[in-house]
């Protein structure tokens, strides 16, 4: 049911959310969600939690890439990649309802520490990324590399969102890899 949930929420929005509709399509007999999830907000809750497993299990298989070179997933290639990945079906509508849930969740803080497993396991293989990138002797101060991790978050964020309107600001993870390679080299040279 869950998995209906997130298909109507990230193609539809919040708006086609509800019990009833969530039966139809995930094809059980009329009531069952309501029976398991009593309310909106438990159903919410439920969608943000497998949203959450979902992303974990693909991030695990990334990070697992990420130590074999040939599979091309390691650096900031890798994390373009990562992020260029969710433009495709079933990752686009997945992240549709991602972002529909940070909305919710901007109101309803026990929704937002069901996103905020994801958001911090991102950040994490973001801040592994730049420290290879820069190397174990170029390697940044914490602060300095606090806000590289955000200024790249803030890019993929915005690319992310660009694939969400349907309007996607990179055509491929290359391009994605320059600006990423773009924006740490001016943040080094910024910090120097």
């Amino acid at each position: 049911m869950a998995d209906a949930a997130i298909d109507l929420l990230g193609r539809g929005g919040a708006r086609e959310i509800s019990h009833g509709k969530v039966d139809r399509h995930a094809n059980v007999p009329p009531g069952t969600t309501s029976f398991y999830f009593r309310t909106r907000k438990a159903l919410l809750h439920a969608i943000a939690e497998r949203v959450t497993e979902l992303d974990i299990i693909d991030l695990s298989r990334m990070t697992e890439l990420a130590g074999d070179a040939a599979a091309g997933y390691t650096g900031t290639i890798g994390l373009a990649r990562l992020v260029v990945a969710s433009n495709a079906e079933p990752f686009l509508t997945r992240s549709r309802a991602r972002y529909e849930l940070a909305l919710q969740a901007s109101r309803e803080p026990e929704l937002a520490a069901y996103l905020s497993h994801f958001a911090s396991q991102i950040t994490e293989l973001t801040r592994q990324v730049i420290r290879e990138w820069h190397g174990a002797d170029a390697e940044p101060d914490d602060a300095a590399l606090d806000e590289e991790v955000l200024m790249v978050l803030t890019c993929i964020n915005g690319v992310m969102m660009s694939f969400v309107h349907g309007a996607p600001a990179v055509t491929d993870a290359e391009q994605l890899d320059r600006w990423l390679q773009t924006i740490l080299s001016g943040v080094g040279r910024l910090n120097r």
